[in-house]
Parts: C-alpha cells; sequence; structure tokens
C-alpha cells in the first residue's frame, strides 16, 4: 500500500466515525463526558493526533458507547 492510499484509508475510517456521530447526533460534549476527557481531546481523536495506547483505549471506549462497528483508524 502506498502512503497515498494508507492516508485515504485512515482519512475514510476517520470520517467514517465522524459521520455515525452526526447522524445518530452525539455531540463532542457528551463523547468527552462518557470518557472523563476534554472536547478538545475528543476532537484530538477522531482527527488522528491522538494515537498513543490510551487514545486508543479511549476510542474503543467511544466505539463500544456509540456501537460504532466501523473500523478504529488506529489499528489499520
Amino acid at each position: 500500500m502506498s502512503i497515498k492510499e494508507a492516508n485515504k484509508t485512515l482519512f475514510d475510517a476517520r470520517k467514517g466515525f465522524k459521520d455515525f456521530i452526526e447522524y445518530k447526533q452525539i455531540n463532542v460534549e457528551e463523547l468527552a463526558n462518557h470518557i472523563g476527557r476534554t472536547q478538545s481531546y475528543v476532537y484530538q481523536l477522531m482527527n488522528g493526533q491522538a494515537n498513543n495506547r490510551q487514545a486508543y483505549v479511549c476510542l474503543n471506549k467511544l466505539f463500544n458507547y456509540t456501537k460504532y462497528d466501523g473500523e478504529n483508524w488506529l489499528e489499520l
């Protein structure tokens, strides 16, 4: 996979989650409260800027909370 293809895959995975929470009308404040973090941190997660072990744990909590079954971009 080329770098361009990899970037596109990551972008699509993040966009899929953003579109899902928008469709479900779940706001960032609610997500932040659920994981005990700031709204800024949730934006970092969704934009791929947070990518350590703790980010992986928080993202999985958000996926479980929202019942999202798409790809976790931290696993790609």
